[in-house]
């Protein structure tokens, strides 16, 4: 950054001096004086370097994080200002999908973790090597500027994206050919279902010309509003067929662009559509994974599913197919639990000083789904999914009904420190029950007409809930005795009747006395329909 800094203040200096002053990129205030540091017509390059670096100084970190353990890991994910990639932020990363991780890193380890800090940001409590001083000046603002100051009240005024657009010109773009010695090995990448390992480039960038000013493509199309002038804002839509809805967005993924050190955010709207919160003036990096600070889907135990997209001046558009498209479904019910309308209910644990971040394992094969909330307190998944042939509404549903699981827990909990008191694994009628009940209530809200699952009595999973609720629970599954009787409860005085219940009879019991209902005669044989 001095040394493009000192190449445009020469530059425009000899325009100056040459009466060209039409053609210069900054602003220049002369002066007269002979000091040292001062900017005048007679500048030469030593004397231009040395006036760049006393004003253009360290203002962020390149920061590798080296996490011992998932404790130090979570630390890092609760920091939700902390911007941190698996990946190293100098080296071009060809797409993927998958689980980027570092060779050398242990199994059962996390992977490292890269982030550019501002100086005197607080860090959290992980082990970390700083790798460089960096200059990155405020993008994000069009109008920004870089001014320093030389002697005698000269100084020299630039545009932030001109110094950026001037150091790729001269070379020191991250993206160029790195050394041999930062060349990773082709198999030091770590696969995961469905991975395709990323390359770090040993070809020089496709750009245009950086040296031509921004990323070129024009002539631009009119009244872009993603487009001024040179300036561009990243945009697109995340998109995947549901075999109910028909092709649907995505809602609530975040993609990250990043530009060298970099990095702006958007976040997808219901109809999948994003664009970030700033503008280049050059091709950048698009990227996203599956995750939100409360939670994330993970690659199997990978680690978070990632999607790494092109180097591009363009729109990033994706449509979610095979494995990406169930990490999608998943995310889809994960979204709605934690973030959109939930009836008034608790949403499942969130990302706090007891609780870590919320991980649901997304399995490429056929298993039994399952939400695991002492192991989840310490390491691994809480949740884990599997049979992604299953059809978009099931998995949805299903995800709902393994948070329903650890919202539970947290009831059974008082929400206090998690622990075992209050959540007996082995009441199968109870904790079932209740996690089909609320996966019927909240996966209708997204696919009006979905009956609920399928009833296994002697496993527990039953649907009281529905008919607590529903006037005619019509299918009833070919039932057709006392279990049409009640209606009128929602579904959180039923959550709510779940505290201090360690079985299904005290659960029935706090249903009928702590709300007034006027089927509430009929509950118990309600109850004893279903075989509690």
């Amino acid at each position: 950054m001095r040394k493009a800094f000192a190449n445009l203040l020469i530059a425009d200096v000899q325009l100056i001096k040459n009466n060209a002053i039409k053609f210069t990129k900054g602003k220049v205030m002369f002066t007269e004086g002979n000091q040292t540091l001062s900017i005048n017509k007679q500048l030469n390059t030593t004397q231009g370097i040395a006036i760049a670096q006393s004003g253009i100084n360290t203002t962020h970190y390149y920061i590798k994080f080296i996490p011992r353990n998932d404790a130090d890991y979570s630390l890092l994910k609760k920091d939700s200002n902390l911007v941190i990639y698996p990946f190293p932020l100098d080296n071009e990363i060809t797409s993927y999908s998958g689980s980027y991780r570092d060779p050398s890193v242990a199994p059962g380890i996390p992977t490292f973790q890269y982030a550019a800090v501002p100086i005197g940001y607080q860090l959290p409590n992980v082990p970390y090597q700083k790798l460089e001083d960096l200059y990155l000046p405020n993008e994000n603002n069009r109008n920004a500027s870089v001014t320093v100051i030389g002697d005698g009240g000269s100084s020299y005024t630039v545009s932030a994206s001109q110094l950026v657009s001037q150091a790729l010109c001269d070379g020191n773009d991250p993206n160029e050919p790195p050394t041999a010695s930062k060349v990773p090995e082709k198999n030091n990448i770590v696969k995961s279902s469905s991975y395709k390992p990323p390359v770090v480039s040993l070809l020089p960038p496709v750009d245009d010309d950086p040296c031509e000013g921004g990323g070129g493509g024009g002539p631009y199309p009119p009244n872009d509003p993603y487009r001024n002038g040179e300036d561009w804002r990243p945009n697109g839509r995340i998109r995947m067929i549901d075999d109910t809805k028909g092709t649907i967005g995505v809602e609530g993924i975040k993609v990250r662009p990043r530009r060298w050190f970099t990095t702006y955010t958007g976040i997808t709207n219901a109809d999948g559509y994003y664009a970030v919160d700033g503008w280049y003036t050059r091709p950048a990096n698009y990227w996203l994974d599956f995750e939100r600070y409360d939670f994330s889907i993970n690659d199997g135990s990978a680690g978070p599913r990632e999607i790494s997209g092109p180097k591009i001046e363009a729109a990033w558009n994706i449509d979610l197919t095979g494995y990406d498209k169930f990490c999608g479904e998943i995310f889809r019910g994960a979204f709605h639990y934690y973030y959109k309308d939930i009836q008034g209910l608790n949403r499942p644990p969130l990302n706090s000083f007891w609780n870590t971040q919320m991980k649901i394992g997304a399995y490429n094969y056929s298993g039994e789904s399952n939400a695991l909330p002492i192991r989840g307190m310490f390491l691994g998944e809480f949740i884990n999914i599997y049979n992604p042939n299953v059809s978009s509404r099931q998995t949805y549903a299903t995800t709902i009904h393994e948070l329903g699981h650890m919202v539970h827990w947290l009831v059974a909990n008082n929400f206090q420190r998690p622990s075992l008191s209050g959540y007996d694994f082995y009441k199968p009628d109870l904790c079932e029950s209740w996690a089909r009940g609320v996966e019927w209530a909240l996966t209708r809200t997204e696919y009006p007409g979905y009956p609920g699952g399928s009833v296994l009595i002697a496993d527990g999973y039953t649907n009281v809930v529905i008919d607590l609720i529903d006037q005619d629970f019509e299918a009833n599954n070919g039932y057709s005795d006392n279990r049409d009787l009640v209606n009128g409860y929602t579904i959180k005085q039923i959550q709510d009747a779940l505290h201090g219940a360690s079985n299904a009879t005290e659960w029935k019991n706090n249903l009928k006395n702590n709300y007034e209902n006027s089927t509430e005669q009929n509950v118990d044989a309600l109850f004893n329909a279903w075989g509690f």
